[in-house]
Protein backbone atom coordinates (compact mmCIF):
# COMPACT_ATOMS: atom_id res chain seq x y z
CA UNK A 1 0.00 0.00 0.00
CA UNK A 2 1.57 3.39 -0.59
CA UNK A 3 1.23 6.57 0.98
CA UNK A 4 -0.26 9.98 -0.18
CA UNK A 5 2.99 11.19 -0.19
CA UNK A 6 4.76 8.62 -2.25
CA UNK A 7 2.25 8.75 -4.72
CA UNK A 8 2.43 12.58 -4.99
CA UNK A 9 6.29 11.87 -5.38
CA UNK A 10 5.97 9.47 -8.16
CA UNK A 11 3.39 11.48 -9.90
CA UNK A 12 6.11 14.41 -9.73
CA UNK A 13 8.86 12.08 -10.98
CA UNK A 14 6.71 11.16 -13.92
CA UNK A 15 5.65 14.79 -14.35
CA UNK A 16 9.25 16.25 -14.36
CA UNK A 17 10.52 13.10 -17.14
CA UNK A 18 7.57 14.27 -19.37
CA UNK A 19 8.51 18.16 -18.73
CA UNK A 20 12.13 17.07 -19.71
CA UNK A 21 11.42 14.87 -22.69
CA UNK A 22 8.57 18.50 -24.14
CA UNK A 23 12.13 20.68 -23.98
CA UNK A 24 13.85 18.30 -25.13
CA UNK A 25 12.04 18.25 -28.17
CA UNK A 26 11.65 21.53 -28.15
CA UNK A 27 15.39 22.56 -28.17
CA UNK A 28 16.31 19.89 -30.69
CA UNK A 29 13.42 22.37 -33.02
CA UNK A 30 15.61 25.13 -32.19
CA UNK A 31 19.19 23.89 -31.90
CA UNK A 32 20.54 24.31 -35.76
CA UNK A 33 19.52 28.11 -35.28
CA UNK A 34 22.72 28.50 -32.52
CA UNK A 35 26.26 28.20 -34.52
CA UNK A 36 27.38 27.21 -31.05
CA UNK A 37 26.80 24.93 -28.40
CA UNK A 38 27.26 27.71 -25.59
CA UNK A 39 24.62 29.48 -26.80
CA UNK A 40 22.08 26.17 -26.92
CA UNK A 41 22.79 25.32 -23.81
CA UNK A 42 22.17 28.95 -22.44
CA UNK A 43 18.84 29.21 -24.76
CA UNK A 44 18.32 25.85 -22.81
CA UNK A 45 18.81 27.37 -19.38
CA UNK A 46 16.74 30.38 -20.68
CA UNK A 47 13.61 28.48 -20.99
CA UNK A 48 13.97 26.58 -17.53
CA UNK A 49 14.29 30.17 -15.99
CA UNK A 50 11.02 31.39 -17.58
CA UNK A 51 9.00 28.48 -16.45
CA UNK A 52 10.56 29.11 -12.75
CA UNK A 53 8.24 30.72 -10.17
CA UNK A 54 10.06 34.28 -9.73
CA UNK A 55 8.49 37.60 -8.83
CA UNK A 56 9.70 39.18 -11.79
CA UNK A 57 11.50 37.68 -15.19
CA UNK A 58 14.65 40.14 -16.44
CA UNK A 59 18.14 38.84 -17.09
CA UNK A 60 18.86 39.94 -13.25
CA UNK A 61 16.50 38.04 -11.47
CA UNK A 62 17.00 35.25 -13.88
CA UNK A 63 20.35 34.97 -13.98
CA UNK A 64 20.44 34.85 -9.67
CA UNK A 65 18.26 32.00 -10.24
CA UNK A 66 20.33 29.87 -12.46
CA UNK A 67 23.35 30.02 -10.40
CA UNK A 68 25.07 32.99 -12.43
CA UNK A 69 27.05 35.69 -11.20
CA UNK A 70 24.61 38.89 -12.50
CA UNK A 71 22.77 39.46 -15.71
CA UNK A 72 25.63 39.52 -17.72
CA UNK A 73 25.55 36.47 -19.95
CA UNK A 74 21.84 36.63 -20.46
CA UNK A 75 22.29 40.19 -21.36
CA UNK A 76 25.17 39.37 -23.92
CA UNK A 77 23.12 35.80 -25.41
CA UNK A 78 20.03 38.46 -26.07
CA UNK A 79 21.87 41.81 -27.43
CA UNK A 80 24.94 40.60 -28.97
CA UNK A 81 24.86 36.32 -29.24
CA UNK A 82 25.60 34.80 -32.78
CA UNK A 83 21.57 33.25 -33.41
CA UNK A 84 18.98 33.67 -35.59
CA UNK A 85 16.10 34.42 -33.56
CA UNK A 86 13.62 34.86 -36.14
CA UNK A 87 14.11 31.59 -37.71
CA UNK A 88 14.22 29.57 -34.09
CA UNK A 89 10.59 31.78 -33.48
CA UNK A 90 9.04 30.22 -37.15
CA UNK A 91 10.64 26.89 -36.06
CA UNK A 92 8.62 26.76 -32.37
CA UNK A 93 5.56 28.75 -33.76
CA UNK A 94 5.32 25.58 -36.31
CA UNK A 95 6.49 22.84 -33.44
CA UNK A 96 3.85 24.51 -31.37
CA UNK A 97 0.86 24.46 -33.93
CA UNK A 98 1.57 21.25 -34.75
CA UNK A 99 1.19 20.12 -30.87
CA UNK A 100 -1.74 22.82 -30.62
CA UNK A 101 -3.55 21.18 -33.81
CA UNK A 102 -7.22 21.86 -33.54
CA UNK A 103 -9.63 22.85 -35.76
CA UNK A 104 -11.52 24.84 -34.02
CA UNK A 105 -7.86 26.71 -33.43
CA UNK A 106 -8.03 30.65 -33.38
CA UNK A 107 -5.96 33.29 -33.99
CA UNK A 108 -6.26 36.13 -31.12
CA UNK A 109 -4.36 39.79 -31.71
CA UNK A 110 -3.45 41.73 -28.63
CA UNK A 111 -2.47 45.27 -28.63
CA UNK A 112 -0.75 46.29 -25.63
CA UNK A 113 0.51 49.46 -24.53
CA UNK A 114 3.43 49.32 -21.70
CA UNK A 115 4.52 52.61 -19.75
CA UNK A 116 7.83 53.79 -20.46
CA UNK A 117 9.91 56.70 -18.81
CA UNK A 118 11.78 57.74 -22.08
CA UNK A 119 11.48 57.96 -25.31
CA UNK A 120 15.16 56.66 -25.43
CA UNK A 121 12.97 53.52 -25.75
CA UNK A 122 12.50 52.16 -29.33
CA UNK A 123 8.69 53.05 -30.49
CA UNK A 124 7.65 55.21 -27.23
CA UNK A 125 5.73 57.94 -27.54
CA UNK A 126 2.54 59.51 -26.08
CA UNK A 127 -0.11 57.82 -27.28
CA UNK A 128 -3.46 56.12 -25.86
CA UNK A 129 -2.89 52.64 -24.06
CA UNK A 130 -5.83 51.21 -22.22
CA UNK A 131 -3.73 49.74 -19.97
CA UNK A 132 -2.50 53.12 -18.78
CA UNK A 133 -6.47 53.83 -18.82
CA UNK A 134 -5.69 56.99 -21.39
CA UNK A 135 -2.67 58.93 -23.04
CA UNK A 136 0.70 58.62 -21.75
CA UNK A 137 4.76 57.82 -22.85
CA UNK A 138 4.10 54.09 -24.20
CA UNK A 139 5.32 51.78 -26.27
CA UNK A 140 2.99 49.61 -27.94
CA UNK A 141 3.25 46.09 -29.17
CA UNK A 142 0.86 43.39 -31.15
CA UNK A 143 1.24 39.94 -30.00
CA UNK A 144 -0.25 37.43 -32.32
CA UNK A 145 -1.50 34.14 -30.04
CA UNK A 146 -2.49 30.73 -31.54
CA UNK A 147 -5.54 29.04 -28.97
CA UNK A 148 -6.82 25.60 -29.02
CA UNK A 149 -8.52 23.41 -26.66
CA UNK A 150 -5.09 22.10 -26.25
CA UNK A 151 -3.07 25.07 -25.38
CA UNK A 152 -2.24 28.52 -26.46
CA UNK A 153 0.97 29.80 -27.62
CA UNK A 154 2.75 33.06 -28.65
CA UNK A 155 3.59 33.18 -32.36
CA UNK A 156 4.59 36.08 -33.74
CA UNK A 157 4.77 39.84 -32.23
CA UNK A 158 5.95 43.33 -33.61
CA UNK A 159 6.11 47.05 -32.20
CA UNK A 160 3.51 49.28 -33.51
CA UNK A 161 5.36 52.83 -34.25
CA UNK A 162 4.12 55.87 -34.07
CA UNK A 163 4.20 58.94 -37.21
CA UNK A 164 7.91 60.05 -37.19
CA UNK A 165 6.78 63.88 -38.28
CA UNK A 166 9.04 66.25 -36.39
CA UNK A 167 12.00 63.88 -35.05
CA UNK A 168 15.31 64.30 -35.77
CA UNK A 169 17.20 61.48 -37.89
CA UNK A 170 19.96 61.43 -35.38
CA UNK A 171 16.84 60.48 -32.80
CA UNK A 172 15.66 57.59 -35.03
CA UNK A 173 19.25 56.31 -36.11
CA UNK A 174 20.17 56.34 -32.32
CA UNK A 175 17.10 53.59 -32.15
CA UNK A 176 18.21 51.84 -34.82
CA UNK A 177 15.13 53.12 -36.96
CA UNK A 178 16.27 55.40 -39.71
CA UNK A 179 13.62 54.26 -42.21
CA UNK A 180 10.84 54.03 -39.81
CA UNK A 181 7.18 55.28 -39.97
CA UNK A 182 3.47 54.50 -39.84
CA UNK A 183 3.06 51.10 -39.98
CA UNK A 184 6.75 49.91 -39.77
CA UNK A 185 7.46 46.67 -38.19
CA UNK A 186 10.12 45.35 -35.89
CA UNK A 187 10.13 42.20 -35.08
Amino acid sequence: MTTIKEQVAVEATIAGQEWTAVLGAVMAEVAGRFPRREPRLLAREMAKGMLMELDTRNCWTLGEALGHSGPHRLQHFFSRGAWDHDLARDRLMTWAAGELADDQAVLIVDETGDEKSSTDCVGAARRYSGALGGIGLCQVAVHLTYASVHGHTLIDRALKFPPVRGQRVSTLRGQGLAAAGRGSRVG
